[in-house]
């Protein structure tokens, strides 16, 4: 692999994807259930891919500033990239600035809005970029 990220900083119950695909945010009950984790283990072990040659580079997606922090006060390689939400409503420049001054790359996901976020409450048809009429006109 050319890069190798981890996808969300918690972890949640695991749902079979035979059982539900995507699993999304909830298990079979429809609940979303914490599992204890310890990102630096997460880390070491990312770490270990690159020693191994399985990727060439790591990173993170989803991740704030205090979390890429912790990562950095401890892990021999740095996260690579960090991939996060990016769009006119959510411009994030303070995480972007400090990933920069860490030389870490920034990718950015749902550029116009997260549709996904509607699912679950956590949004509004009306924070879709791709109906607000600066661009359908």
């Amino acid at each position: 692999l050319d890069e190798y990220l981890i996808h969300f900083p918690i972890s949640m119950e695991y749902v079979p994807f035979e059982k539900k695909y995507p699993p999304e945010w909830h298990n079979l009950e429809g609940k979303m259930v914490l599992v204890p984790n310890d990102m630096g283990e997460t880390w070491k072990a990312m770490e270990d891919l690159v020693d191994q040659g399985l990727t060439k580079t790591i990173g993170v997606c989803n991740f704030q500033t205090q979390m890429i922090r912790q990562i950095l006060s401890t892990c021999r390689i740095r996260p690579a990239t960090l991939q996060v939400e990016l769009h006119p409503h959510n411009s994030q420049e303070k995480l972007i600035r400090f990933a920069q001054e860490y030389g870490i790359r920034v990718t950015a996901f749902s550029i116009f809005g997260a549709s996904s976020y509607v699912e679950i409450n956590f949004a509004t048809k009306d924070d879709l970029l791709m109906k607000d009429n600066v661009i359908l006109d």
